[in-house]
């Protein structure tokens, strides 16, 4: 202990000079940010590119930018001061987001620009370039592996209980997996849901609504993917 100098005193001098402005390399400063820049341009050509036209949001996209030179700007002004560093965790901390993930596509690129600023307030641009790199070519050998399409589900509605026998029927001709989820029954009307797997969906469809007693029918598909 400094001599004419109290404990309390030596904390309450040490915390004022971490309160004190840092001098920043200007330099430095410039480099993590055009580097986050480009980071933040391959990240939205990426995105641009990769992410189906269906569920392409722009904003999203614009968003992913801006996103990783915020965290690139947050480190560099964290990283040399630790009370300002956890006056910024306890900020952060209160923050609630609460757009809705439509895609978990959208998810991964969200981690991906704030893993991307992270590295590069950090100044450790050969990882952030590398990470980048691994992770656009894990995305496009992984979108090979062969999978297949999920199921279709076929809603039937009848007049008659017996029109199930003759669906069944053509189910076992023409599907090479059916099952049926649902049957319903109310006032002499009968309601089928069917999860199947088939190639001719026309025919199928077609040979059903023919039945005597099928008053309506239809079939769903699901928009996504399944391991075969």
């Amino acid at each position: 202990m400094i001599q004419g100098m109290s404990f309390r005193d030596i904390l309450k001098n040490s915390i004022i000079r971490e309160f004190q402005a840092e001098k920043f390399d200007m330099a430095a400063l410039g480099g993590a940010l055009l580097f986050s820049l480009i980071v933040a341009l391959y990240l939205y050509v990426v995105y641009r590119f990769w992410v189906r036209k269906s569920l392409y949001n722009a904003n999203m996209n614009i968003s992913l930018v801006g996103m990783t030179i915020t965290t690139t700007a947050i480190m560099l002004t964290i990283q040399s001061n630790l009370v300002l560093s956890l006056g910024m965790v306890g900020a952060l901390s209160i923050v609630r987001y609460r757009t809705a993930i439509k895609d978990p596509m959208d998810l991964f690129f969200l981690f991906w620009a704030i893993a991307g600023g992270i590295m590069c307030g950090a100044e450790q641009y050969v990882l952030a370039v590398t990470v980048s790199l691994c992770l656009t070519l894990a995305v496009i050998l992984l979108s090979y592996i062969p999978v297949k399409k999920a199921p279709y589900v076929m809603v039937i509605n009848g007049s008659k209980p017996e029109i199930e026998e003759g669906v069944q029927e053509l189910l076992k001709s023409n599907c090479g997996y059916f099952q049926i989820k649902s049957r319903s029954l109310a006032k002499g009307e009968i309601r089928m849901i069917v999860e199947l797997r088939t190639r001719q969906e026309k025919d199928l469809l077609a040979a059903i609504g023919t039945l005597e007693g099928v008053e309506r029918v239809s079939l769903l598909t699901y928009a996504g993917d399944v391991i075969g």
